[in-house]
């Protein structure tokens, strides 16, 4: 059997979410921010190694789905101020956790529940061998 030989993974764009890795939540975080503020990404204050081990933390934890829907959250519901024109992934877990992850963990159970509904329903074939 032959692999499938992913996209690099600073190419978030071309990867299915559930290949993203640290290095494509980077470049997404980094793509994003350039295209809603007009101005670089800059990684919280323990700088690059610290703000990657919190991503990679937060994708064990939650998976990357998960962790895309709250970076998305979180993009959606700051901001910006003359003093903190962008913000970052230690940002965003930091001072935005207790309010868009609970939001994000319940979309996502909905999501899941809404799948697994539409898969029981019964067809109208099976619904008439009961009767």
């Amino acid at each position: 059997m032959t692999r499938v030989k992913l996209p690099p993974a600073k190419a978030w764009a071309e990867r299915d979410i559930t290949d993203w890795n640290v290095t494509s939540f980077t470049e997404y975080l980094r793509d994003r921010h350039t295209e809603l503020y007009g101005i670089a990404y800059v990684p919280g204050r323990g700088g690059w190694r610290m703000e990657q081990g919190v991503i990679k933390r937060v994708v064990g934890e939650h998976g990357t789905e998960v962790v895309r829907k709250f970076i998305d959250g979180c993009f959606r519901e700051y901001v910006p101020k003359a003093e903190y024109p962008g913000l970052n992934f230690t940002f965003m877990y930091t001072y935005m956790r207790d309010r868009v992850l609970p939001k994000v963990l319940a979309e996502v159970r909905r999501e899941a529940m809404r799948g697994q509904a539409e898969v029981s329903v019964m067809s109208a074939e099976e619904i008439a061998g009961w009767l």
